[in-house]
């Protein structure tokens, strides 16, 4: 994944795996249902604050394992 493209808007995260958890996380990417569908309209800062809060999830999950 490029964290960023070359107008510095973020990439999607997504890993293609697309699969949801028992808390509607998906395992791949770390976002909620909600934050997958809205991705393609949300400003350049919704993106960025989607990419931290689904960096920390990804975080939590490892330290809970």
């Amino acid at each position: 994944m490029e964290p960023h493209s070359n107008n510095n808007t973020p990439k999607s995260p997504c890993k293609m795996v697309c699969r949801l958890d028992e808390n509607g996380m998906c395992v791949g990417c770390f976002r909620n249902l909600d934050e997958i569908a809205n991705w393609a309209i949300m400003t350049k800062e919704e993106k960025f604050d989607v990419l931290r809060k689904s960096h920390l999830r990804m975080q939590l999950r490892e330290i809970k394992l």
